[in-house]
């Protein structure tokens, strides 16, 4: 495809999604105005115009499919499942369906129709939509898994430095590794901020509120800073955090101490260290940012405990150098516990952008399983009207409807090796793969055998086990996708933490594989029906037994599979 070609399906493509756009917010403005039009004195004709242009949209989107079937696979393969969707869901028949309501007056059920309709086109657009987002959503988490990856190798350093401390290494060297964390800190604060965009949100936001006469916060400082005392002026080395001696801080002339104070009995525990309850330094709990921090995304309260967290890292190195070691180990274990917090930060966005990957991977399954269910019962009612023909039509015409059929199902079968390929890659189900392999399987056989006319009860027999095996993969997929979203709605109503969640759940797993086996045993009751008293077995009836033993050998291994928990 040349440029002229490219740019070409680059605008369609846009075009495509503005349409989606348009119509799911019900306007009947023009395209590109960005206003809708005055509400027009017939409401029939605007729902008309309406209707003429989604049929050109989808008219657009299947030529834009042909356009970038070679080049853009991905995009043609979105764009065809955009029009079966559409079709299966009937939304130009329906939109003809509320011309008539309008056109009799019945708003009633046109308003009715219509919140349908926009949901649809809704479901449409975030189909259309999928290409995009799934790249994002790649990017996103592997972006997020190196921050994590480097908020674990600075905790491992981190609790390194606060071991060497509380076993009475040399202060000076102490410092020198504290330093490097510190530094190390800033850096990946640095990073965080500018990837995500947080300099603006969280640079200039205080970190949390401070107590009257409590510590004053240092800057954040990342490995690049500048040093403002004497004694930083040398490589590898931090300021002074500059606050008051814990003598000086205790010193109260109210005769009280203050939060701030790392020897405050509020904050120690029977060994010393803080407690998880305790006030931290500003007054707040240790863990807690302050009620500002509720309106903070996931990121953004990463970025803000490694400030903290480096800010104390700080605060203990300037300890160390003052041979205060209890302090320093004060700091350090504060240190530690914002690094804790920050991780977990990150593994909760992990987490929910895998429940928005989940929740993708069971919308595109449940279209593609749905097409394939409805295109092999079209198939299996075809065979059986062509087998009852099979003795009374010319023989050429039946081997034409056969090879036609056959190569329908072929297309299905192309349907279920891109399943498939999802399926694995998602890699947390046994049994569902399994299921789709048999019946891709059982596809091919189909599909050689009409080639080869072969209509009777064995080609019929495997249609029915064919569809039988979709209806159970299709309900247990719509079943998943309901219970993801119950679970994500309560989460969102209580604030609960989302958790990691496979596909589907084990529960749905042992479903398929009683199924799988169901099937293996009504099919070898059939093949025991067809060999009836024969001593000869046909070659096809023989392969099919011998298809059918191993089939029995990969049920057992997904079984095992499953058990043993290989899918986690």
């Amino acid at each position: 495809m040349n440029r002229r070609g490219r740019r070409t399906c680059v605008k369609f493509a846009l075009r495509v999604v503005v349409f989606c756009a348009l119509l799911a917010q019900g306007t009947a403005g023009e395209i590109g105005t960005g206003r809708p039009d005055p509400p027009p004195p017939n409401l029939a004709k605007a729902e008309g115009r309406l209707a003429q242009r989604y049929d050109r949209l989808e008219l657009l989107a299947g030529r834009l499919a042909e356009l970038s079937r070679s080049t853009q696979p991905r995009r043609a393969r979105l764009l065809r499942d955009l029009i079966a969707m559409s079709r299966e869901r009937d939304v130009s028949g329906r939109f003809a369906a509320i011309v008539g309501d309008l056109q009799s007056d019945n708003l009633g059920v046109a308003v009715s129709s219509q919140q349908d309709l926009q949901g649809d086109l809704m479901r449409l657009l975030d189909l259309l939509l999928q290409e995009d987002r799934s790249r994002q959503l790649e990017s996103q988490r592997k972006r997020i898994s190196k921050y994590l990856e480097e908020i674990k190798k600075l905790i491992r350093l981190q609790r390194g430095v606060k071991a060497r401390t509380e076993g009475g290494d040399a202060s000076e060297s102490t410092a020198g590794d504290q330093n490097r964390v510190v530094q190390g800190t800033g850096k990946l604060h640095g990073q965080i901020e500018k990837n995500e965009g947080l300099g603006k949100s969280t640079g200039d936001r205080p970190v949390e509120p401070m107590g009257a006469g409590g510590d004053a916060q240092p800057p954040a400082l990342s490995g690049n800073s500048q040093q403002n005392s004497p004694e930083s002026q040398s490589p590898g080395s931090l300021p002074n955090d500059g606050l008051p001696e814990a003598s000086e801080r205790n010193a109260d002339p109210s005769g009280s101490q203050q939060s701030g104070d790392p020897g405050s009995p509020n904050e120690q525990g029977a060994g010393g260290h803080p407690q998880g309850g305790a006030p931290s330094q500003g007054g707040l709990p240790q863990g807690e940012l302050g009620p500002a921090s509720e309106e903070l995304s996931p990121m953004e309260r990463t970025a803000q405990r490694l400030k903290q967290a480096q800010q104390r890292m700080q605060q203990a190195k300037s300890r160390l150098d003052q041979a205060q070691r209890e302090n320093a180990m004060e700091k350090q274990e504060q240190a530690l516990r914002e690094l804790e917090q920050a991780k977990a930060e990150l593994e909760r966005i992990l987490r929910q952008l895998r429940e928005e990957e989940l929740e993708r991977t069971l919308v595109l399954l449940e279209s593609r399983f749905r097409k394939m269910l409805d295109d092999q019962i079209v198939i299996y009612n075809e065979t059986k009207k062509l087998a009852l023909r099979q003795g009374q039509a010319p023989r050429h015409e039946v081997e034409i409807a056969s090879g036609r059929l056959g190569r329908r199902e072929e297309s299905i079968v192309r349907d279920a090796d891109r399943a498939l390929v999802l399926l694995r890659e998602d890699g947390t189900s046994v049994a569902f793969p399994e299921a789709v392999v048999q019946t891709r399987n059982d596809m091919a056989t189909v599909a050689r055998r009409l080639g080869d006319v072969k209509l009777e009860k064995l080609t019929q027999g495997l249609e029915e086990d064919i569809v039988e095996s979709l209806e159970e993969i299709l309900a247990a997929l719509q079943q998943a996708l309901k219970e993801l979203r119950e679970q994500q709605a309560q989460q969102q109503a209580e604030g609960g933490q989302p958790g990691e969640k496979p596909l589907v759940d084990q529960l749905a797993e042992l479903r398929m594989i009683r199924a799988l086996q169901s099937r293996v045993n009504r099919r070898t009751q059939r093949y025991g029906e067809l060999l009836g008293e024969r001593q000869a077995v046909e070659e096809g009836l023989r392969k099919a037994l011998a298809e059918l033993g191993r089939r029995q050998e990969s049920i057992f291994h997904a079984t095992r599979d499953l058990e043993s928990g290989r899918n986690k």
